[in-house]
C-alpha cells in the first residue's frame, strides 16, 4: 500500500473512479465535495471471522431485524465487509443456516457492513482443540454432507475451517478447491506431516494462531510454528488483549510474512455491549470486564470490533500503518478471492474506513454510500 498525503478520492456508482492529489481534480461541479480534515482513508475493513455483534448471533440468520442491528454496529466500528462465520451444529440445521446466510450475501438493502461470502467452521475439528465448540456435535469428516453444505451456500461459502489430521481430509481439500473454496486448518492438534501434506494439497489458510491448537513447543512441531515459518499460509490473528499476549502478537507480526497477516475479530453477540449472559450458537456465554467464556472457563468468541483490533495492532506491534491496514483490509480480500475490495484504487469497490490522528473512526463508506459518520466530527461538505 502506499500513502499519498493531501489525498481526494472521487467515487461514482459505488466505485472508485481516481484518487490523486487534491489540487489536480478541477471541474467538480457535479460532485458532492466532503473535506475531512486531520482524518486519513484506508480501505475498509473486512471481518472474515466473526459469530455475531449488537445481539445477533449468525446461527440465527432468519431474524433479519437483528442482522440489520450487526450490520450497522459493524459499520460503526469500521467494518466495510465480513464473513458470518457458523459453529457446529447438528447437519441439519447447519444446511439451514447456511442457506438462509446465503441469501444476505451482497445484500444492498442491509444498512451498513455487508457479507461478502460465508465463514464454515465445523463441525470437523478436534475434539481435544474444541474451544467452544459444543463436543457432541463434533464429526468425522464426511465428503457426502460436506457437498451438502457447499451446495446449501449458493456459491457464496468463501472459507472452510477443518483440522487437517481428521481421515478424509485430503479429501476434503480437494472438494474444497474445486468449489473455489478456501480451506482453513484450525482446532486442530496435526502434527508437521499431516499439516504439511494438507499445505501441499492447497489448505493455505490458518486460523486464529495460537488458538484452537498445540502450543508452540521446541520439540514438537506444530500448525502455529509453521503458519509462522511458511509463506504460502495466510495467518489469522486476534488482537483483542484476550486471546494471547501482547508478547506473542509481537513474535507473530515479525516472523509471519507481512503480507500474509490477516486481523480477525472472532466477535460474538456480546460485541458492542455491557458485560452480562449471552449466546454462542446455542451455548450460553456469560461476559465479565469484556472477557466472553463459557461456564468452565473456556474463552467463547471474542467482544472487540475491528476497530479496537486495529488501535491494538497498531500499539502492540512493529507493523506500520500501512502493513496494519493491510491486515484488516487487502489481506483478508485476496485471502478469499475479493480482488474488488481491500484497495483505494480506481475500478474498486468503493469501501472505505476514515479515521482519525488517534486511529478512532470518523466515517464508514460502502459501495459508495456514507453508512456511519462520527456524530462528534463535522465534516465539511460542499455540495
Amino acid at each position: 500500500m502506499t500513502r499519498l498525503n493531501n489525498a481526494a478520492i472521487v467515487i461514482e456508482d459505488g466505485m472508485i473512479q481516481s484518487v490523486g492529489g487534491f489540487s489536480a481534480f478541477v471541474n467538480l461541479e457535479d460532485y458532492d465535495i466532503i473535506e475531512m480534515p486531520g482524518c486519513y482513508a484506508i480501505p475498509g475493513f473486512l471481518d472474515s471471522r466473526l459469530y455475531g455483534a449488537a445481539k445477533f448471533d449468525c446461527m440465527h440468520a432468519d431474524k433479519s431485524e437483528k442482522i440489520n442491528e450487526m450490520s450497522t454496529a459493524l459499520a460503526t466500528h469500521g467494518v466495510t465487509s465480513f464473513l458470518p462465520t457458523t459453529q457446529s451444529c447438528p447437519h441439519e440445521q447447519l444446511l439451514s443456516v447456511v442457506e438462509a446466510l446465503s441469501y444476505r450475501v451482497d445484500d444492498e438493502k442491509l444498512p451498513g457492513a455487508v457479507p461478502c461470502g460465508i465463514h464454515i467452521e465445523g463441525p470437523y475439528l478436534s475434539e481435544e482443540k474444541r474451544g467452544a465448540h459444543p463436543a457432541e456435535y463434533l464429526q468425522p469428516i464426511d465428503i457426502a454432507k460436506a457437498k451438502e453444505i457447499i451446495a446449501a451456500g449458493r456459491g457464496k461459502i468463501k472459507l472452510f475451517t477443518f483440522a487437517p489430521e481428521l481421515d478424509l481430509s485430503l479429501e476434503l481439500i480437494d472438494l474444497l478447491v474445486e468449489h473455489e473454496i478456501v480451506p482453513c486448518m484450525g482446532h486442530t492438534m496435526a502434527g508437521q506431516a499431516s499439516i504439511m501434506r494438507a499445505i501441499d494439497a492447497g489448505a493455505i489458510r490458518c486460523s486464529h494462531l495460537y488458538n484452537g491448537m498445540g502450543a508452540l513447543e521446541q520439540r514438537n512441531v506444530g500448525l502455529a510454528a509453521i503458519a509462522m515459518t511458511d509463506d504460502r499460509i495466510w495467518v489469522e490473528l486476534i488482537p483483542d488483549g484476550v486471546h494471547f499476549h501482547w508478547g506473542m502478537l509481537e513474535l507473530a507480526c515479525r516472523s509471519i510474512r507481512k503480507d500474509r497477516i490477516i486481523a480477525v475479530s472472532n466477535s460474538t453477540e456480546a460485541a458492542g455491549l455491557a458485560d452480562g449472559d449471552y449466546h454462542l450458537g446455542d451455548r450460553d456465554i456469560t461476559v465479565r470486564y469484556g472477557k466472553a467464556t463459557l461456564e468452565d472457563g473456556t474463552i467463547a468468541g471474542s467482544t472487540n470490533f475491528l476497530a479496537q483490533n486495529y488501535r491494538n495492532l497498531m500499539e502492540h506491534s512493529n507493523l506500520s500503518h500501512e502493513e496494519a491496514s493491510a491486515a484488516f483490509s487487502l489481506n483478508p480480500a485476496l485471502s478469499i478471492g475479493a480482488r474488488n475490495r481491500g484497495k483505494i484504487k480506481p475500478g474498486k469497490r468503493a469501501d472505505i474506513t476514515i479515521l482519525d490522528d488517534n486511529n478512532r473512526v470518523k466515517m464508514t463508506i460502502v459501495e459508495g454510500r456514507i453508512v456511519y459518520q462520527n456524530e462528534n466530527y463535522l465534516a465539511v461538505a460542499n455540495t
